[in-house]
């Protein structure tokens, strides 16, 4: 197993807005740890540590707080801008290693091309599913290959390959993917141009109508 990322973090008393936006001005990002037995604390996070969670999602980490020492936590939200994506906000749930928790874990779909290339389209009906295991075993995602899907045909939480030790807390008949017929656009119909209407003189000759 690969080592956990460690954030480097102090606990923040002033709880204003104005002291948030502070925080981030600075390039470190206000958040707060919470859990079953860690009673809610502001914190602040060094932006330099938190880089380390660029690429991952809810993961365990270690959370070194100044003057209370190292706590185990789950990465549970991550509030980013609009815009340009910078982390806002960051709410971790700190756990305990012995006991299990339950998880919401991304799903990944492996395959699609060779789906697409039979003429469906994917429709995901599911992006995460709740397992439950010890935290040292939470996946950051569970890739799901749907290569063999046909057009009609769906894929539920049963067909899932969840890693050892990981036990799923969805319905088995949960549909995670569909595989649908791929509409081609209707062409587009060209319109012909009218011909001038013609109006008639009292002489019985036509003339082009103006326009």
């Amino acid at each position: 197993m690969a080592d956990r990322i460690t954030l480097q973090a102090q606990p923040r008393t002033k709880l204003t807005k104005g002291e948030r936006n502070r925080i981030r001005r600075s390039g470190n990002i206000p958040g707060i740890i919470y859990g079953k037995d860690q009673t809610p604390t502001p914190i602040t996070i060094n932006g330099e540590s938190f880089k380390q969670l660029r690429h991952h999602g809810k993961v365990l980490v270690d959370v070194s707080l100044d003057g209370t020492g190292t706590i185990s936590a789950m990465v549970n939200e991550i509030e980013r801008d609009m815009l340009n994506r910078k982390p806002m906000h960051i709410d971790l749930y700190a756990v305990n290693l012995r006991e299990p928790i339950n998880v919401d874990v991304q799903i990944i779909l492996d395959g699609l091309e060779a789906v697409e290339k039979r003429g469906a389209v994917i429709q995901q009906n599911l992006r995460e599913v709740t397992v439950r295991c010890l935290p040292t075993d939470v996946p950051e995602y569970i890739l799901h290959n749907i290569a063999m899907l046909e057009i009609g045909e769906n894929s539920t939480c049963a067909d899932l390959q969840l890693p050892p030790n990981v036990s799923l807390q969805n319905e088995p008949t949960d549909v995670i993917a569909i595989a649908m017929e791929a509409r081609n656009p209707e062409p587009e119909t060209e319109i012909e141009p009218k011909e001038p209407e013609l109006v008639h003189d009292t002489e019985g000759k036509g003339e082009e109508a103006n326009v």
